[in-house]
């Protein structure tokens, strides 16, 4: 402790303004508003804005940031910690605000995703950039809470099919899975077709199954099938 005091003595010593004396007074005995009030009395918003980015008073900091002191850095690092607090905080709404005030696209992803703002992560699509793995994470997001549509712009927007594909499977939008594979010369269409196949026909639609084994060219499998739904009509 005596050194410490020692040591801020000697800094006193170096200030010739006597306000500054004060003001580094005030704050060494946490008298932090007063402190910021000093600086700013002698028109130091810098030093009011360094001291307040040392105690990580982030609010602070944006208030004075955004009267035109420290650069658009510090606003953005202002905005990001803020979104950090509301985040630690589970206030998803305002750490979104605050995420997409700092650029933070990683951090609004997540915030939008848990916020359940959907259409808050829909808009992202298009503005990203096609070669950006962000896409992905907002495609996982949007096939985890089942809504196919916006996966596949996701998916599709960055190039990768299969994983559009794969989304359309996984939430049972077969129709179109076939028809993504179909526009984008899928190389395993055919055993995505069969797959689909197999899937009507546990639901005994063995004519559109025959229909599906005839477009992945499985000739045989669709003439047997058309065999059966013959026969299933005949009168007994």
């Amino acid at each position: 402790g005596d050194y410490q005091g020692i040591q801020f003595i000697k800094r006193l010593r170096v200030l010739e303004d006597t306000v500054k004396q004060k003001a580094e007074i005030a704050a060494y005995f946490t008298r932090f508003d007063e402190a910021e009030q000093l600086y700013r009395d002698i028109d130091r918003k810098d030093l009011a804005l360094d001291l307040r980015i040392k105690l990580g008073d982030w609010f602070r900091v944006l208030h004075i940031a955004q009267s035109g002191v420290g650069g658009q850095d510090i606003l953005q690092q202002a905005f990001n910690e803020i979104g950090n607090y509301y985040a630690d905080r589970t206030r998803w709404g305002p750490a979104a605000q605050n995420f997409a005030k700092a650029g933070n696209v990683t951090a609004l992803i997540n915030a939008y995703y848990l916020n359940e703002d959907f259409a808050g992560l829909k808009a992202l699509i298009p503005e990203l950039p096609p070669e950006s793995p962000l896409l992905i994470t907002i495609g996982n997001h949007f096939t985890a809470v089942g809504q196919c549509e916006e996966a596949v712009s996701a998916f599709i927007r960055y190039g990768d099919t299969k994983a559009a594909v794969d989304a359309c499977v996984l939430l049972n939008n077969w129709d179109v899975a076939v028809q993504l594979a179909e526009q984008h010369e899928f190389p395993q269409i055919e055993g995505l077709l069969s797959k689909y196949a197999k899937h009507l026909l546990g639901k005994n639609k063995k004519l559109e199954a025959c229909q599906l084994f005839r477009r992945a060219e499985r000739h045989a499998e669709a003439a047997k099938l058309l065999v059966e739904v013959a026969e299933g009509q005949m009168p007994g």
